[in-house]
């Protein structure tokens, strides 16, 4: 309608220019008609409306994907709409995973996956009112591998009536645990070690497992207590008797058969044992001489006592050694050896090496003469016994 007017008022100025001064008009006609056609082209230009902009709406995703090892646990996939505002909403859904929305936040949280094949699902973002295009999101999770389980321990343990901790080593592929069958059995996992406990145990002997589990495999461990009664450790502790089937003694630095078994309490071969570090050392106290005291070693796993000769008993010039005998000469040494118990751990048998050129090996004290050589340990006011042969320590009655 604007360049319909435009065009009546032009033409009518026109014809009265015309008619006016026609040599006028007819020189500058060529000039004048591309004025009004510039004329006109800016006034349609200006008095015609313009046409809208068309808004795109869609949304931009953080990934359009998500993984999951066979463990499961939780992925975040943000979501920005454009415009901001912009509604969307999620349509899917599978047995092993959840979502939830949260503002612009996609959180799906997938299960553990027990089997042995890998699985994968899909989820579909969209616009309520069709305004873009579905976006899919894939969902996929690892198979299970086989459990793979190894642990570094026996499948049973036994705790003396005292108690106390045993500790071992844990692999596996899987997250594993460590669970007991009873209160008196604590349990600690620490890593890849698992440490079992149990307290004193002043009553009856008692029972229980500990169960360690991963992947769905599983160990078991059968825990038992003794009672006190049945402690090894504290068996040990009291009046031991000192036997021998043959002896020496020491009347002035040499050593002398013995063709009879001297009586113990003449010679000191009674003598006390007690308790040192529990479980792991004892002292015998007052062997073969008074005031001698000898730290020895507890043997867990025999249950005896690790004796090392060579050692000071009395003071700095009096040394507990191995002795060595044939018909010509004495000797001694320095070495560990081991007294095994009985079953009821009422004698303990010294476990004494055999060397070629001596008849007889036993033990004994020793000291300086005055010339600064080891001699034996003795004098013809107070000799001391040197036990040969097959030696045995047996509990004396109170």
């Amino acid at each position: 309608m604007c360049l319909m007017y435009i065009s009546q008022y032009f033409g009518c100025e026109v014809r009265r220019i015309i008619n006016r001064n026609k040599f006028y008009f007819m020189r500058c006609k060529f000039w004048s008609i591309s004025a009004l056609f510039v004329v006109l082209s800016v006034v349609a230009f200006v008095g015609c409306s313009k046409e809208e902009t068309a808004i795109v709406r869609t949304l931009q995703l953080s990934t359009h994907g998500v993984s999951f090892d066979a463990e499961g646990g939780s992925r975040e996939i943000t979501v920005t709409p454009h415009p901001e505002g912009e509604p969307w909403q999620v349509r899917g859904e599978a047995a092993w995973f959840d979502y939830t929305v949260e503002g612009n936040t996609l959180t799906i949280t997938a299960d553990k996956n027990d089997d042995t094949e890998s699985r994968t699902a899909y989820l579909e973002i969209v616009s309520p009112e069709g305004h873009f295009k579905a976006f899919v999101l894939t969902i996929s999770q690892e198979a299970a591998v086989d459990a793979a389980l190894c642990v570094g321990s026996a499948e049973s343990y036994v705790f003396d009536s005292m108690g106390g901790n045993y500790t071992f080593v844990v692999e596996a592929n899987y997250e594993w645990t460590i669970t007991s069958s009873d209160e008196w059995i604590t349990v600690v996992k620490d890593g890849h070690h698992a440490t079992i406990s149990a307290g004193e145990n002043a009553g009856a002997e008692r029972h229980g497992e500990v169960v360690i589990a991963a992947g769905g495999e599983q160990y078991v461990i059968a825990i038992s207590q003794d009672t006190h009664a049945n402690n090894a450790y504290l068996k040990l502790l009291g009046r031991w008797e000192i036997t021998a089937s043959k002896w020496f003694y020491s009347p002035n630095g040499s050593l002398n058969s013995l063709d009879y078994a001297p009586n113990p309490s003449d010679y000191y071969l009674i003598f006390d044992i007690e308790q040192a570090e529990y479980g792991k050392s004892l002292v015998m106290r007052n062997f073969l001489y008074p005031g001698t005291e000898l730290e020895v070693r507890y043997d867990a796993q025999t249950g005896g006592i690790i004796i090392p000769f060579g050692w000071t008993v009395l003071s700095y010039d009096v040394f507990f050694y191995v002795t060595l005998v044939n018909s010509t000469q004495f000797s001694y040494a320095s070495l560990e050896v081991e007294a095994l118990p009985n079953d009821d751990v009422t004698t303990l048998t010294f476990d004494m090496p055999t060397v070629d050129g001596f008849n007889y090996v036993g033990f004994g004290l020793w000291t300086y003469n005055d010339s600064g050589a080891k001699v034996a340990l003795g004098s013809n006011y107070r000799p001391t016994m040197f036990p040969m042969g097959d030696i045995q320590l047996v509990k004396h009655d109170e």
